[in-house]
């Protein structure tokens, strides 16, 4: 299993991914990440592209399983969220955690969270990520891989977000 910094060249695999899994939430009654599919990313994936902070996650097949985002600075989405507990300055804000569909129940979710916490660590001191409220089962899965809920926030639309660190 290995992380690899994505490309400038790569961006528009990135972007298809993205794409294809907001698909496969829409595909099961979830409207998370819908505005991919009307063509806007209000994370700003191929911004951060630019950046080096998007990474692909390739198993020992080497196929590509799936990526992930880590912000070196909070994002305005970060800042809002993580408001109430601080912004800590030496921290990676984790997005868009994406296993690819066919990918999705082999025990890869567990293995891109071990390999960020190995990537990042003695670079940055806690990694952050947040996640519905209502997505129970991903509440649970982060809470399994040792990342601590520290609480929960509400966005600008009222909706809940449960909120994790993991220390490194």
């Amino acid at each position: 299993m290995k992380l690899k910094e994505v490309t400038t060249a790569e961006t528009q695999i990135v972007m298809s991914i993205l794409k294809e899994t907001a698909e496969w939430l829409k595909d099961r009654g979830s409207n998370q990440w819908s505005e991919v599919l009307q063509g806007e990313d209000k994370h700003e994936l191929a911004k951060a592209v630019e950046r080096e902070e998007v990474f692909f996650f390739y198993n020992n097949e080497n196929e590509l399983v799936g990526m992930v985002a880590a912000w070196k600075k909070p994002t305005t989405w970060d800042k809002l969220l993580w408001a109430g507990y601080g912004l800590h300055p030496n921290s990676r804000y984790i997005h868009r955690v994406i296993i690819r569909p066919v990918y999705r129940g082999k025990g890869y979710g567990k293995e891109l969270l071990s390999a960020l916490k190995i990537r990042f660590e003695g670079e940055a001191d806690m990694l952050r990520l947040d996640c519905l409220a209502s997505n129970h089962k991903l509440v649970q899965f982060y809470g399994e891989n040792e990342f601590t809920n520290i609480g929960s926030s509400m966005d600008s639309n009222g909706l809940e977000f449960e909120l994790f660190s993991f220390y490194l």
